[in-house]
């Protein structure tokens, strides 16, 4: 696949549609991806012909986040937290009102990705899970969207055990916004897309302003989570831990996390 169709942009009208367009990995994240993911919702930002945004995925997954196949091999640690970091804070920060259309499970980053959306469709099959620590890494970077959603005591059960969270628990946890048949998917995105284009551009960036400083931290708090987490996220990356389970992935097997403490202390 050609590198300029791994993001797909779409305009219908008021509409623009941008596709996760890398099925056969699971639409997985690499670095190459986020810079194109970047670039396009710059585009759909300053188009002022356009007032909502979608996001999906194609193929049977919205996103199973980061590619731990070699996507992203020989970017530094420092440079994908920072590139990762920007087009989480920038989909967060995005001025139009943007619906997640979750076609399929979201794992990883792209949990993170759906919690930056304002409004989240799911179809049943659908799930989420925070699978970082079955490869010995961590949510870092998507950790300051998730955790003040859910709240300390399920980011920890979900971040912890990794399980599958299905979308009828996400919706029970006020995670979504909806959950619908697969064939129902675009018409419960469309009743979103009828609302807001019946809302005023302006004071829906505002209020999305108005939201994210009301019921988030101040400027200095965000500033230090995000040091933080480019500390923790680099940290991880070079871990020994990180290694194994990366080259377990790779190996297609299962990380033996007993036998992997075992030989650290030889």
């Amino acid at each position: 696949m050609a590198q300029q169709d791994e993001i797909v942009l779409t305009i219908d009208k008021h509409v623009a549609t941008i596709t996760l367009n890398r099925p056969k990995r699971g639409n997985s994240l690499t670095s190459k991806l986020n810079e194109l993911l970047l670039s396009s919702l710059h585009k759909v930002a300053v188009d002022d012909t356009v007032r909502i945004l979608v996001l999906t995925g194609a193929g049977k997954y919205f996103c199973t986040g980061m590619d731990l196949g070699g996507g992203s091999a020989n970017v530094s640690p420092d440079v994908a937290v920072e590139k990762g970091m920007e087009v989480y804070d920038y989909l967060y920060k995005f001025p139009k009102p943007v619906i997640a259309r979750i076609n399929g499970p979201a794992l990883g980053g792209g949990v993170g990705l759906l919690f930056a959306c304002n409004v989240r469709i799911a179809t049943k099959n659908s799930y989420i899970a925070l699978t970082e620590v079955k490869r010995g890494l961590i949510p870092a970077m998507i950790s300051q969207y998730i955790v003040p959603e859910v709240g300390q005591f399920k980011a920890n059960e979900y971040m912890l055990t990794g399980r599958r969270v299905s979308a009828q628990e996400c919706l029970q946890q006020n995670c979504l916004s909806a959950v619908v048949e697969e064939d129902q998917l675009d018409q419960a995105v469309q009743r979103y897309v009828d609302l807001f284009e019946e809302s005023a551009p302006g004071a829906m960036r505002d209020i999305k302003e108005l939201v994210r400083i009301v019921g988030g931290k101040g400027e200095s708090d965000i500033k230090s989570s995000q040091d933080h987490i480019k500390k923790a996220f680099v940290k991880m990356m070079n871990s020994p831990e990180a290694a194994y389970g990366i080259m377990s992935f790779t190996q297609k097997k299962k990380p033996d996390w007993s036998e992997f403490i075992k030989s650290s202390k030889l």
